[in-house]
């Protein structure tokens, strides 16, 4: 088998790691590497010498280190493409750049005019609803007629406890209720484009679609038109001060109708009839985020809990008041998410992707209405 060629959008830390944690693509390829062929040919990033640096350090680990031995630097992302033809990419730019018709953020259109497949982080955009939706339909189009296969990176569709959590679904019937909580720890998040609207689409766009996403997974299709939100601004004379925003972020220099909303507060109604909330808060220090999310039904109550780091799940069932707990230790859905789509493109079966396009899209409609409902 010919080794699959593989390129980087984007040489940031949702592709090659940093800070944040041990959530970037480029490791999990080197797992992929000592079991399937695949060879990195290309890095594009208009930060050169970023680049360069991640390649240098990647290049030096003794047990992948084959893997970026022909691997070419480009500022350009359309002359990489246009040189070196990989046949799949991982996009990783912050939403600002990628997911539009608009030149140069139509990634994705370069690179399905090309029949390159790809596997896109989320959000997919932070453009218009309509504009998102061309780029959706000419996706579409490519994966139907040429065979595509494209990725969004809604990770925790792969994991363990959600998997299971889908089973007990299946198995006791329909929820009635989804419940869910992301509170973010702001205080080291230093760049000025996060806290901007414009440029990352919102917490509840660039965060909270996570939770959205796992609502529609778990649950079903929302109806859209049934969403209402609220939140808190940054101009309300109470409760809108934040006290550690760190002094790289130029917060003052962003319009307020575009500045990050303290706590927004959704809450809507599935077309199954269920019902659905959301509360996303921009208000704790340091790095550690609370997160969880509940799910209700007839008898049964699914918890999950702090799903990024030490995940577990409690379960209480129909006809029983016994709370049970599962942990999953060892489960990297990151690695799966990447193993998924390298396997599609080699196998030609899609069955396994969890988040497509067209799937992803309804999942960014339904952020960008509640965040377009909260600042009414």
């Amino acid at each position: 088998m010919d080794s699959l060629k593989i390129a980087f959008i984007g040489a940031g830390q949702v592709n090659f790691g940093g800070g944040e944690g041990p959530w970037d693509h480029a490791t999990r390829l080197e797992v992929i590497s000592k079991h399937i062929p695949i060879t990195v040919v290309g890095i594009a990033d208009p930060f050169v010498g970023r680049a360069e640096q991640i390649l240098a350090i990647r290049q030096k680990k003794e047990d992948c280190g084959d893997l970026w031995s022909n691997v070419q630097i480009f500022a350009d992302y359309v002359d990489m493409l246009n040189i070196v033809k990989p046949a799949a990419v991982f996009i990783g730019t912050p939403p600002l750049f990628h997911g539009s018709t608009f030149s140069p953020r139509d990634i994705e259109l370069q690179c399905v005019s090309r029949n390159i497949h790809m596997f896109i982080e989320k959000p997919i955009s932070c453009a218009g609803i309509e504009d998102v939706q061309q780029v959706r339909n000419m996706l579409c189009k490519g994966v139907e007629e040429h065979g595509l296969v494209i990725s969004v990176g809604y990770m925790f569709r792969y994991s363990k406890a959600i998997q299971k959590m889908k089973e007990i679904i299946q198995q006791y019937g329909p929820p009635k209720a989804f419940n869910a909580r992301y509170m973010c720890a702001y205080s080291n998040i230093a760049k000025t484009e996060w806290w901007d609207s414009a440029k990352c689409g919102g917490p509840i766009i660039e965060q909270g679609t996570h939770f959205c996403d796992l609502a529609r997974y778990l649950i079903g299709e929302v109806d859209m038109n049934s969403i209402q939100a609220i939140c808190v601004r940054d101009t309300d004379p109470i409760v809108g001060h934040l006290s550690m925003i760190p002094h790289t972020v130029q917060e003052e220099a962003i319009a307020p109708e575009r500045r990050a909303p303290r706590v927004t507060s959704a809450f809507w109604k599935f077309e199954s009839g269920a019902i659905g909330s959301l509360m996303h808060g921009v208000v704790l220090h340091e790095n550690k985020y609370e997160n969880e999310l509940e799910v209700w039904g007839d008898g049964y109550r699914l918890v999950l809990v702090d799903p990024y780091d030490e995940c577990r799940l409690t379960v209480r069932l129909p006809r029983s008041e016994k709370v049970q707990e599962f942990t999953f230790d060892k489960d990297d859905y990151y690695l799966t998410e990447d193993l998924v789509f390298i396997e599609s493109i080699i196998t030609k079966n899609t069955t396994s992707i969890l988040s497509t396009y067209e799937d992803s899209f309804n999942t960014y409609q339904m952020t960008v209405r509640i965040r377009e409902s909260s600042l009414q």
